[in-house]
């Protein structure tokens, strides 16, 4: 009679534990899902926050690149880090976004704190990432221009054709929601306005 007993509170053991185990299974197939990150849509623009952007990047094999020289055209500057997890997982699906937007993707993809742009190259080298630019952007003067002792990664600008920032958006975004590029069209084309 003990087996029989010991057996009914192993299988009501083993049961609550599978029971615990779908649980925190499913706890971590809802937080995958969060993590794909905000609309593209919650960036619309409001008024001007900011200086005008004069950043420099910088590319692999010492190429260079003023933001300033985009203006009179909106664009995303989208700031991540090798050593950022959210980053490194929202970072396939922002070269695919990309790659599918064309080249006048008005997307600028930089690196901070990230090492050179060659260690920036390498990193996305390593990890499949195909299609985005190794650009890296001082982190001091990130924070400078933005105006802030520390920023949060990553972080994407919406930067009006004036140079200024419109709308930010902290945290990862869902670039492989299905209507993202139509978003973006909308914010880019509210900034003119």
């Amino acid at each position: 009679m003990k087996a029989g007993l010991v057996s009914r509170r192993n299988v009501v053991a083993g049961t609550a534990g599978l029971a615990i185990l779908v649980g925190v299974g499913a706890a971590k197939l809802a937080g995958t899902v969060v993590r794909r990150g905000m609309p593209v849509g919650r960036l619309m623009p409001g008024q001007a926050m900011s200086e005008p952007v004069a950043l420099e990047l910088s590319g692999p094999e010492g190429s260079q690149s003023a933001l300033a020289s985009r203006r009179g055209v909106p664009f995303l500057l989208h700031v991540w880090a090798t050593w950022c997890p959210p980053c490194r997982h929202e970072l396939p699906a922002l070269a695919a976004f990309t790659r599918a937007w064309g080249p006048d993707c008005p997307v600028v993809p930089v690196a901070v704190s990230s090492g050179s742009p060659s260690d920036v190259h390498a990193f996305l080298s390593r990890n499949g990432i195909v299609g985005l630019p190794a650009w890296t952007v001082d982190g001091i003067a990130l924070k400078a221009w933005y105006g802030a002792a520390e920023l949060a990664i990553p972080v994407t600008f919406l930067i009006d054709g004036k140079g200024r920032i419109r709308a930010t958006a902290a945290g990862p975004l869902d670039w492989g929601a299905s209507g993202a590029a139509d978003a973006l069209r909308r914010a880019l084309a509210a900034t003119i306005v």
